[in-house]
């Protein structure tokens, strides 16, 4: 699990005005703030280029999640973790040499890494709040945009440290193969997971016994395909109950890292 770090862009400056005008779609927007920006996960809801178009590299449905710590970025949802320390000048969004992790993966996941570095690399961001938020809306949209009129759209959901407090992280290995079980909802597909455990040098020392697991993992999506290890973070859940009576503690999973991640091969037949 040692992780390798390589920048992979150079210094991104500049200021462009209040409004996209680069791109043929007009949007009105206003600031966004640091506190903003990290009182939120930005999911990946929209990529395209000036003409509204799809740009090549972002797939479907992608699971790509951006998040602020202070003046830090984390992209994470493709086959590495991509971050970088930023500046936010109201509507100019300043990121310097954002580094990622050095996993191989499957072409098209590795493809949406190169696509997220081609947007911002020697880009002139413009950011900001669309003017959709207000007070019934619990999911803000930002906007990005590079002087090339491509824009990223992310949706915002309230951060899960704001909500729950500070996490357990975990790390489980899942498999390829779901497996049938049941649950107060009647049977459904599990996924079997077992958890890993690792020293201080990053050496797995521990491997668990497989269960089943029937919750959900935020920022994640099954690949029946690959078995990958996943670095966790789990957040308790203490219901209310006005009864009185004691209520189990829940827990919410989000998705920190892949740690690791492989091609499950297909079995070869024999030709007599």
């Amino acid at each position: 699990m040692n992780i390798k770090k390589l920048a992979v862009s150079a210094l991104i400056a500049g200021s462009l005005a209040a409004c996209a005008h680069t791109s043929d779609r007009k949007v009105s927007m206003r600031a966004v703030t640091v506190p903003q920006l990290s009182a939120y996960d930005w999911q990946l809801a929209e990529a395209t280029d000036r003409h509204g178009r799809p740009l090549p590299g972002f797939a479907s449905g992608s699971s790509m999640t951006m998040n602020f710590s202070g003046q830090r970025l984390n992209v994470t949802g493709g086959c590495n973790n991509i971050s970088s320390n930023y500046q936010l000048n109201d509507q100019d969004m300043q990121i310097q040499a954002p580094v990622s992790t050095m996993k191989a993966c499957a072409p098209d996941i590795m493809a949406q890494d190169s696509a997220v570095v081609a947007f911002m690399n020697g880009q002139k961001l413009h950011a900001g709040l669309l003017n959709t938020e207000n007070d019934q809306n619990a999911q803000p949209q930002l906007w990005i945009e590079n002087r090339r009129g491509e824009h990223l759209l992310w949706r915002g959901v309230p951060a899960a440290v704001a909500q729950y407090g500070q996490p357990t992280v975990v790390f489980w290995e899942i498999s390829p193969q779901t497996q049938t079980c049941q649950t107060a909802q009647g049977a459904v597909q599990c996924l079997k997971v077992r958890e890993i455990s690792y020293n201080d040098q990053g050496v797995k020392v521990k491997t668990g016994v497989w269960r089943n697991f029937a919750g959900k993992i935020d920022g994640w999506q099954f690949n029946p395909q690959e078995n990958q290890v996943l670095r966790l973070n789990v957040y308790e859940v203490k219901p209310v109950d006005v009864t009185g009576t004691a209520a189990d503690n829940q827990y919410v999973y989000k998705l920190d890292q892949i740690i690791e991640r492989s091609v499950v091969k297909s079995p070869k037949h024999k030709h007599k």
